[in-house]
């Protein structure tokens, strides 16, 4: 048995097969490339938050729809359920992850993000705290704690601890009590400064104890060990519908506890205030990173098939000379065991190289040598072995059929049809197909979201958040001051933009119902850059404007001059106008009623004090190069707020565009990983066909010598080929319609599927086939007949 660990022989093979070496560990190492990389991902994903000693108690208290709740909420839970050990409050600042504030540290300013969180957040959650005293880190109103990272850009080498920050709209300063390593594999996301969640109360009074703001934080309950607080949910629900409004007016109707294990993939997270993952994404992954690897493997099947006949007297040798048949097989498995080891390790140099990539790409941390743990290295052990036996299997059991005399005696060739081959070349063309299909199906609807009416304008129009000014007075001068500029067309002040959603208004209609109203307030150039149509306008300064579907939704028509909300009707609005319908959100949002307001002159209605204090937004439209009118804007803002950072400024047609960012990342990995598959399928032919024609060498000069001319000869030879991509397209293309039907149902706007992406992937697939096989067809057809006859 031992001597069959002997790969002399192989080694010598492969010497004499340069192109057949070269396909295999080129084809094996890239699959396992994104193997390597896959599973690396997959593995962080799949254990976000496992290190938290106290995962198996933490819970996340939410409604049937989301995660979010009033930040008093956890105050009525910890009275009335004795099973609660503590609670945390827990928010990320503005409407996502990615929004930053400016933060002034000694003589600089810097833009951050802020998480917001409770006394007990660093009790509750095992982040790991460089600097300072878990207990104590934000005992105080007035403490802040650091990333890592963030505290090493603004003090270096110098330790933080006890020095100030401020933000320019508060004038108290903020003690740095800790250092924390940058959060990673949760839930939680990684910000540069932790805060106490109080400051939510005084940012927004609508955070009190009434809980008039039901979507601030996420509410993290941990319960005593053994304790059962899901058993609770039913008494919750009735609680909740005796002092929670969103229950009480049938707004919400469930509750739910999500385990802090499983929070990462729940249905019910939101990019609100966590970080979250999508199973479909890492399913999808999956699957192509599965289609990679199955096309390596059978690019090693179809090759080594086919070099068989060059193999078989070799075998056949062994046989004469005393090997089993299950010794034959074994060596041949070991040899592509080997092939398959020998590609890891170079795999494995790869992945690591272009790790950052990846993790830009799929927009998280990929860190493979971090995470090389002994269990992941017996995982790729077996692994290895694993694909070692199914790359090797399939020639083996071929080569060891034969019987030693027939191989002595030449029949071996003659009986080589390539039925393995044709038939795995036809599978690969079948993927090969779907994928092309894929990635145009997925570009097209992309485009066709970004490009579907909104019925508001969102051309040229820069939107600056004002969290980067310190108080109204900055914003008028930033807008005088750009209204001077020639790139500038005009500005407007408002609050929210109909893609950014404005502000949410939830009021009671009837005894047990709810009305959800979207609000949008601006300044008399805010509805005109945005070219918000007027139906009707009741010529009124009192009141507010609705859309034509908050009537609907209200049961009144487009002449009605007022409606009426509240538990018994009894609240009288006067309306102001109607606007046509527009989109609220993304195109991938459903209609929803709005309200809004046109104060006329921003100046003049902020002293009256009746909304608030300033706007939230300010909306340039700009004319010319957007790049030059970005940078002037920038450099208008840093004149006036003395180099403060300029932040969280973005174009709207950005905005719209990042609104499917999640659509565009898989359609760049399906992109990368279709091109891949192209390029191995493509030289996994140009193998297969020099073999090929290796064998039809003979048969060729007989043709010719019998009169066939130069262009009969090469459509035969590169026509089996193309067969083989006919019979690929009849098989790919009800797969191919089947699963992407499916999935564009998932989106209310969506294109049509069109017979055109199926011939356009189909025609691809063949001028890649014909173009990876012509050439070696075409010498063998300008071959000369007698060297063939000789040989």
């Amino acid at each position: 048995m031992f001597r069959q660990l002997n790969f002399r022989s192989f080694f010598n093979f492969l010497g004499r097969n340069r192109l057949y070496a070269f396909i295999n560990i080129f084809g094996l190492s890239v699959s396992l490339m994104f193997v390597i990389l896959i599973a690396d991902y997959t593995l962080r994903q799949l254990t976000c938050d496992d290190y938290h000693a106290k995962a198996g108690r933490i819970y996340a208290i939410g409604t049937e729809a989301s995660l979010n709740s009033g930040y008093y909420l956890q105050k009525y839970l910890r009275d009335r359920y004795p099973e609660i050990e503590s609670t945390c409050a827990v928010a990320a600042s503005g409407q996502s992850t990615d929004a930053t504030q400016p933060v002034e540290a000694g003589q600089r300013k810097y833009s951050a993000t802020v998480l917001f969180a409770d006394t007990t957040f660093f009790r509750m959650f095992d982040f790991e705290l460089l600097e300072g005293d878990r207990d104590q880190a934000l005992a105080s109103r007035e403490n802040v704690v650091l990333s890592e990272s963030f505290a090493r850009k603004v003090f270096g080498t110098f330790n933080p601890l006890g020095q100030a920050i401020r933000f320019p709209d508060e004038e108290k300063s903020y003690v740095v009590s800790g250092v924390v390593r940058d959060i990673d594999r949760s839930v939680i996301p990684n910000t540069d400064i932790i805060m106490r969640a109080e400051r939510l109360c005084d940012l927004n009074p609508a955070n009190d104890e009434r809980m008039s703001n039901c979507g601030a934080v996420t509410t993290f309950l941990l319960v005593h060990p053994g304790a059962d607080l899901t058993a609770k949910i039913p008494d919750m629900l009735a609680y909740f519908k005796q002092m929670y409004w969103p229950y009480k007016g049938n707004v919400v109707s469930g509750v739910t506890l999500t385990p802090l294990r499983e929070l990462y993939f729940s249905r019910l997270n939101d990019v609100y205030s966590l970080h979250h993952g999508s199973w479909a994404f890492v399913m999808i992954l999956f699957g192509v990173g599965a289609v990679i690897l199955l096309f390596a493997v059978m690019n090693y099947i179809n090759l080594t098939v086919a070099q068989t006949g060059f193999r078989a007297k070799e075998m056949a040798a062994r046989r004469l000379l005393g090997a089993s048949r299950g010794e034959i097989v074994l060596k041949l498995i070991l040899e592509s065991t080997l092939m398959c080891v020998t590609s890891l390790i170079i795999a494995f140099f790869l992945a690591v190289a272009v790790q950052p990539y990846a993790s830009q790409l799929v927009e998280s941390k990929i860190d493979i040598l971090a995470d090389m743990t002994p269990v992941v290295v017996a995982c790729y052990v077996v692994f290895i072995a694993a694909l070692g036996v199914v790359a090797g299997i399939v020639p083996a059991m071929m080569v060891s059929r034969y019987k030693p005399v027939d191989i002595v005696r030449g029949t071996f060739r003659r009986r080589s049809k390539m039925v393995y081959s044709k038939v795995l070349i036809t599978i690969q063309n079948v993927i090969t197909i779907v994928l092309i299909a894929t990635s145009l199906t997925i570009g097209l609807q992309i485009r066709h979201l970004i490009s579907a009416p909104l019925g508001y304008e969102t051309k040229d129009i820069l939107d600056v958040s004002t969290e980067i000014f310190s108080d109204y007075g900055q914003i008028q001068q930033f807008r005088n001051e750009l209204l001077q500029q020639p790139c500038v067309e005009a500005v407007a002040l408002g609050c929210g933009s109909p893609h950014s959603r404005g502000n949410n208004n939830t009021m009671q209609w009837g005894p047990d119902r709810m009305v959800s109203f979207q609000v949008f307030v601006g300044d008399s150039t805010y509805f005109r850059i945005f070219g918000l149509e007027l139906l009707r306008d009741n010529h009124t300064d009192k009141g507010w404007a609705l859309n034509q579907y908050a009537l609907h939704e209200l049961g009144i028509g487009e002449d009605a001059t007022h409606f009426k909300m509240g538990p018994d009707y009894s609240w009288n609005f006067e309306i102001a106008g109607v606007y046509r319908d527009f989109q609220v959100g993304s195109a991938l949002d459903e209609p929803t009623s709005a309200m809004l307001l046109d104060v006329g002159d921003y100046d003049r209605w902020n002293k009256t004090g009746n909304y608030q204090t300033y706007p939230w937004d300010v909306l340039i439209k700009v004319r010319g190069d957007k790049t030059e009118a970005y940078n002037t804007v920038k450099s208008v803002f840093e004149r006036i707020s003395d180099g403060g950072v300029f932040s969280g400024a973005q174009y709207l047609e950005q905005e719209i565009a990042a609104d499917y960012a999640d659509q565009r990342r898989i359609l760049h990995i399906v992109g990368i990983f279709t091109l891949v598959a192209i390029l191995i399928s493509a030289l996994g032919l140009v193998a297969m066909s020099t073999y090929y024609i290796q064998q039809k060498e003979q048969e060729v000069a007989v043709r010719k010598v019998f009169g066939s001319t130069r262009a009969e000869v090469l459509g035969r030879l590169v026509g089996s080929f193309m067969r083989m991509v006919g019979a690929a397209l009849v098989i790919a293309v009800p797969v191919a319609w089947y699963l992407l039907g499916r999935w564009l149902q998932d989106y209310s706007v969506r294109i049509s599927l069109s017979p055109l992406i199926f011939l356009v992937a189909g025609a691809f697939a063949a001028a890649v086939a014909f173009l990876a096989v012509f050439w070696q067809s075409s010498r063998a057809a300008d071959s000369n007949p007698v060297d063939s006859i000789k040989s």
